[in-house]
């Protein structure tokens, strides 16, 4: 909440600086994701996965932009993989979970363009650039069983729909806050004066500690079965040797992940042709 409010009285205190210079764009692009959390442990490339967005943007001038964007990837990751500690490995949870996700993004260019909205006719330009914004995703953790993937969320692995446990099941909506930074050159003549090509790492830090379905301690895993059934036992503590309360997942670290995007940007509205 901190977070957005913040956002909200950095545009307030843009807005005197918006002037008539405006445009609107439209981004796509791919690249990479990776996940951050509890089943994670420094950088794997085994579990970096292709996402896809796109987005439409609007000038407010020559260095200020703000985009609502759609990006699709799947995360995931496994103890039996990543893990070289014994325990964590004999631990043998695993995940993978699709992530939808929606945003609204605010981008400083920290080199202006001084030809914005006068004239683009065959003049590149380059600029790093640095933003941040919130959103919404939707995710679905999943398991393998038997050649199946289970969904976790509805079997409360960590005993969520045992009566007085004092858990509740998790919502599949999170908030996220991206940020991060890149570097974008539109072409000119060499490609179009309407066509811009750029690179872009941002981190995705959430509200929710579940995307991994793994957050607190092991359940009674025998009134787990009886509230949930033995699919969820099985699937709660993959070891067989998860005691009642002991560690499962660490909830005082929420997860996160991350995206590198190549994207090209498309100008929509022809600027600067007069």
């Amino acid at each position: 909440m901190r977070n957005v409010i913040s956002l909200s009285c950095f545009l307030l205190l843009l807005l005197p600086s918006i002037h008539a210079q405006r445009g609107y764009s439209f981004t796509v692009g791919s690249g990479f994701s990776y996940y951050y959390g509890d089943l994670s442990a420094g950088f794997s490339n085994l579990f970096v996965r292709p996402v896809g967005h796109a987005s439409v943007g609007y000038y407010f001038n020559n260095a200020i932009s703000l985009r609502f964007g759609l990006s699709y990837t799947q995360l995931g990751s496994a103890d039996s993989l990543v893990y070289q500690n014994r325990g964590r490995r004999l631990r043998n949870l695993h995940f993978r979970s699709p992530i939808t996700e929606v945003s609204g993004i605010l981008y400083w260019e920290l080199i202006p363009d001084r030809k914005f909205n006068v004239s683009w006719q065959n003049k590149p330009h380059f600029t790093p650039y640095v933003f941040g914004g919130v959103a919404i995703f939707g995710f679905q953790p999943k398991a393998k069983h038997q050649g199946e993937w289970v969904k976790l969320q509805p079997l409360g692995t960590e005993g969520q729909y045992i009566a007085g446990s004092g858990k509740q099941p998790y919502p599949l909506l999170g908030l996220a806050f991206p940020f991060g930074f890149g570097v974008s050159h539109r072409f000119g003549r060499y490609l179009g004066n309407n066509v811009a090509l750029s690179l872009e790492i941002s981190y995705r830090k959430t509200l929710t500690d579940y995307i991994d379905d793994v957050s607190s301690d092991y359940p009674d895993l025998t009134a787990l079965v009886e509230a949930s059934g033995p699919l969820a036992a099985t699937l709660s503590d993959r070891s067989g040797g998860g005691a009642l309360g002991s560690p499962r997942g660490n909830p005082g670290v929420k997860d996160a992940y991350l995206f590198g995007l190549v994207s090209l940007t498309f100008y929509l509205d022809r600027l600067g042709y007069r």
